[in-house]
């Protein structure tokens, strides 16, 4: 019986040592998530001083965020934490139209969302007007979720202010990066998908790294390129399709690198318009149109109509239509024998703004064209409001498997410009059956391989000469 209690009391000695053990441990625990709780607050106190705080949103300042992300970063594995790049889409051309106290209340707005929407999201701040950066937590298909999420609710508030986003994800992956740079990664994802209007979230990875050394490496060379005339600006003709005359030209550009080759549009014209140098090589082309021009009346050599492509950020700039005047002029070059062409994405952004400028075009004689029109965007609202008197039809109409439907489509725009005296110009011609279908569906003007592929000003030249000694 004795030796029963003994087994009884150390069995119940051993239990009482086991859960004072555990709340021993327990309690350790408490402490320790205390002390980091205490710590991570005390880190969020240092670096959010009222002097460090953006006044107008309340957001961190760059710097201080940089700081403050590098605390957290010390505290936390990396593990499912990215940076977001929040980048409203033309901003500045927003603020000279609605003015400094609409503006203002937007980038409000977007501090608050992000403030209010966000779960688990760690830090914010604003920089640079109108970009934001996040430090926040979860997997990458999680944070697609939150930020489409986040982005209806966003516009769903501020509407009435018609402005729209891209952004751009870094996910950490070392932490020992400077923070500084992680958002330049986060940055560099975002311009990756502002050219693509079916995106709105890129993420960045390696391949954006190399694309971006290549950019750098483009867009250091511009200036001198462009001051050596290392900028070649070639004539694609455009004929009549009835009479198979030459009856317009389109001017196209190539870069002309050290070593001969050459660079197609393609590849530079993005960087330019990330590095905001397009408008310097865009006037530099309509120049060089007016330059040749000139020398063509010099030579009493018949002039056509020729188009010059112009970026849609120009478009943005008040001073634009006064600049196309005042080339113009100083080589003598009347007005309607110079063809704006306007991007039909570029409706896509602000359809009035960018209308009213090809009003004002129109209003100064030039004449104004929607380029590859039927891409993506198209809208009867650009041929009603009467803005523009040359449509250009996309290629991809005449490429692809669904023939029947592309010609159905075609023969009806053909009726309604006609109805509505606008010109047409179908772009990419390539074949005689494509030339025949085009002439007896009401086409007017035929650009592509099948007449000419584009040449130098020499060879345009000649050939206006001939055609005229011919006629």
């Amino acid at each position: 019986m004795s030796g029963y209690y003994i087994v009884l009391l150390l069995l119940s000695l051993f239990l009482c040592i086991v859960i004072c053990a555990f709340f021993f441990i327990l309690k350790k625990l408490r402490k320790v998530e205390k002390r980091n709780e205490e710590k991570s607050v005390q880190i969020k106190k240092s670096h959010k001083p009222e002097s460090k705080i953006d006044s107008l949103t309340g957001l961190l300042s760059e710097q201080e965020f940089d700081e403050a992300a590098r605390a957290v970063l010390e505290l936390q594995e990396p593990k499912s934490l990215y940076i977001l790049h929040i980048d409203i889409d033309n901003f500045s051309f927003y603020r000279s139209v609605h003015g400094k106290e609409a503006s203002d209340k937007a980038l409000k707005y977007v501090a608050f969302c992000i403030q209010d929407f966000f779960d688990g999201h760690i830090l914010a701040c604003r920089n640079a007007s109108d970009h934001f950066y996040v430090l926040a937590e979860g997997e990458l298909n999680k944070a697609f979720e939150t930020i489409f999420q986040w982005y209806d609710v966003l516009m769903r508030l501020i509407a009435v202010h018609a402005i729209t986003m891209h952004f751009g994800i870094y996910t950490i992956k070392d932490p020992f990066i400077p923070v500084s740079e992680m958002r330049s990664y986060a940055k560099i994802a975002t311009r990756s998908v502002k050219e693509n209007y079916g995106n709105l979230i890129g993420v960045y990875n390696e391949d954006l790294f190399l694309q971006q050394q290549t950019r750098m490496e483009l867009a250091s060379n511009f200036e001198s390129s462009l001051k050596d005339k290392r900028f070649v600006v070639m004539f694609q003709p455009k004929y009549d399709a009835c009479s198979e005359r030459i009856a317009g030209a389109e001017a196209l550009v190539r870069w002309q690198q050290e070593d001969g080759s050459l660079t197609s549009p393609s590849e530079f014209i993005p960087v330019l318009e990330h590095t905001g140098l397009i408008p310097k090589l865009d006037f530099y082309v309509f120049e060089e149109v007016c330059k040749t021009m000139s020398n063509f009346f010099n030579k009493n050599i018949t002039v056509v109509p020729i188009s010059v492509n112009f970026s849609r950020v120009n478009l943005y700039n008040p001073g634009f239509c006064n600049k196309l005047t005042n080339i113009a002029g100083q080589y003598g070059i009347p007005h309607k024998s110079l063809e704006i062409e306007l991007t039909e994405s570029a409706f896509f952004e602000n359809e009035k703004i960018l209308t009213d400028i090809a009003k004002r075009l129109r209003k100064d004689d030039f004449r104004v064209s929607i380029d590859d029109f039927g891409r993506g965007y198209s809208s009867l609202n650009l041929i009603k409001e009467e803005s523009f008197d040359v449509i250009k039809i996309d290629q991809s109409f005449l490429q692809g498997d669904n023939e029947g439907t592309a010609k159905m489509i075609l023969k009806t725009i053909f009726t309604l410009t006609r109805e509505l005296r606008l010109e047409t110009v179908a772009e990419g011609v390539e074949n005689r059956t494509q030339l025949e279908f085009l002439r007896n569906s009401g086409c007017d003007l035929i650009q592509g391989f099948f007449f000419s592929k584009p040449v130098s000003n020499i060879e345009f030249e000649n050939m206006l000469m001939m055609q005229s000694m011919a006629s």
